[in-house]
């Protein structure tokens, strides 16, 4: 099955009697590991608060196909059952700079009813999404024919969302950052050529920080101190909290070759939550609400979700082979953002969020120019897991459509380099939250109307080095 086994990948040595020594290991382990966590930022491109953007390879054709290819280092992001496929010893280094834009382009908010209603004032804000470089860091070694270890070093689940400090919906938010880790210590199995298996241990760190302007003067006026100065507005203040955690998840695929030129993969990710743990610290806090508002520990949960995803790589000729994956994830987890303060004052802060599960599909091609130079497209239908009535201005998504092109060229016979683009379109986007009674988690927060427009743009360039 010449095309779907990649340039450089050492054919001639076929593992028997490879020794890959433990110090080698953890260097390059250690390696991998400063390397993501100096470079982590992120925000998310998929749906959600998702990365896929671990491999040059997979981004060039919309991810189509990354499950089931198995020709290069990085895709065990998606399938760890790819080691198994790989011969030898390597190593690929993946760099991904990601360009978000959201924009509130019209909107407006107002305080609850309770408070007169009165327009909450300043601006709709500039782009609140932050341009991002995500790194990622792969090794593999065939130890026999039927047996490889790897690592890999990805940063799967990023967000990061800044708002100007009058922005209108500042109540509801103003900076949300999610960032993880994830160090994945991998198996693979080929009992037979035709089947590869690959099992995971998911090592996930996580660094969460929520902030938004607190309207002491609502909250002064709620108990009963109008006749003190405090009305809705009058003294803003800020909260923040900040935590984080290191959580354990799995993975586990299948990769099968039924007849040449044919592969069909199978991966399955498993959720991770996290029970973030940290500090609230209250700004702006007047002397009378003070002994309410003390900085305090704070704790918070994150779920990340299951995943599921089906591949298809399938050669039709010498030159071309059509790639497919189906994906679907478990978002439902994502229930609600419930922030919990050690002292019984304040009341845990709670943003109702019940996401959706959702499905996803990407289509792709490659195309064999020579033994040197492979081209890649392909396109994806993303759809988002936030529903209309519980969209908030932290993460203001809509459905994704990408469209993706890349190319790899074998420099030298051990070496190749990969580069990847990708644009993504995304729907407008309303945000549409109303205060209700004083029970309402928006009770505080007021009124918010936005209309958002968005748009991301990818690159992505990789080193695969075969030694």
């Amino acid at each position: 099955m010449r095309h779907l086994t990649a340039p450089g990948a050492v054919s001639g040595v076929n593992g028997r009697g490879t020794r890959w020594e433990a110090t080698t290991v953890m260097n390059r382990f250690a390696w991998a590991c400063g390397l993501v966590a100096a470079g982590l930022s992120g925000e998310a491109a998929a749906s959600g608060y998702a990365l896929k953007e671990q491999s040059a390879v997979g981004q060039g054709s919309a991810f189509a196909g990354a499950t089931a290819r198995g020709d290069d280092p990085s895709l065990l992001f998606y399938n760890p059952a790819t080691l198994a496929m790989l011969t030898g010893r390597q190593a690929a280094l993946v760099g991904s700079y990601i360009r978000p834009q959201a924009e509130a382009r019209s909107g407006s908010a107002s305080r609850a009813a309770a408070f007169g209603g009165s327009p909450i004032t300043g601006s709709l804000g500039d782009d609140a999404a932050a341009d991002a470089f995500v790194p990622a860091a792969y090794v593999t070694a065939q130890l026999s024919p039927e047996w490889s270890l790897g690592l890999a070093v990805t940063a799967p689940f990023g967000l990061v969302t800044k708002y100007e400090p009058d922005f209108i919906g500042r109540y509801h938010a103003q900076t949300s950052s999610l960032r993880t880790i994830n160090i994945a210590p991998t198996i693979g199995y080929r009992p037979v050529p035709s089947l590869a298996l690959g099992a995971a241990l998911q090592i996930q760190q996580a660094d969460a920080r929520l902030s938004s302007a607190t309207d002491f003067g609502a909250i002064g006026a709620a108990r009963g101190l109008g006749g003190l100065g405090f009305a809705p507005g009058r003294f803003d203040g800020r909260t923040t909290i900040e935590g984080d955690n290191v959580s354990l998840g799995i993975q586990l695929g299948a990769i099968w070759e039924p007849q040449p030129g044919t592969r069909v993969g199978l991966a399955w990710r498993s959720a991770i939550t996290q029970e973030l743990k940290g500090d609230a610290t209250f700004e702006g806090v007047p002397a009378l609400l003070a002994p309410g508002f003390r900085n305090q520990r704070a704790s918070a949960k994150v779920a990340t979700p299951d995943i599921i995803t089906l591949g298809l790589a399938q050669q039709v000729s010498e030159r071309w082979t059509f790639l497919a994956d189906f994906q679907w994830t478990n978002w439902s987890r994502f229930r609600e953002l419930r922030i919990e303060f050690q002292n019984l004052s304040p009341p845990a802060n709670v943003t109702d969020e019940s996401w959706r599960d959702t499905f996803s599909v990407s289509l792709g091609a490659e195309y064999r120019w020579s033994d040197m130079l492979r081209l890649r497209a392909g396109v994806a239908y993303d759809p988002t897991p936030v529903r209309e009535d519980t969209r908030t201005p932290r993460i203001p998504d809509s459905d994704r459509y990408w469209a993706s092109v890349g190319a790899s060229w074998q420099v030298l016979p051990n070496v190749e380099l990969t580069a990847a683009y990708t644009h993504i379109f995304a729907d407008d986007a309303r945000v549409q939250l109303r205060a209700g009674g004083p029970t309402s988690p928006e009770f505080f927060r007021g009124n918010l109307d936005a209309n958002y427009r968005a748009s991301v743009d990818i690159v992505a360039v990789a080193a695969r080095i075969s030694f």
